[in-house]
């Protein structure tokens, strides 16, 4: 790969730790998270 292709996913990756932690990156927990709504729809 390119020099500063690699230099971009690296801090990319940074930045995604930076905001989001070392934990799980799913969609619906991060939503949850990001509206504060623990609650889930039943079926």
């Amino acid at each position: 790969m390119k020099k500063w292709f690699q230099k971009f996913i690296k801090n990319l990756e940074e930045a995604n730790k930076k905001n989001f932690g070392s934990g799980r990156l799913d969609c619906c927990e991060i939503n949850q998270k990001s509206n504060g709504s623990n609650t889930k729809k039943s079926k």
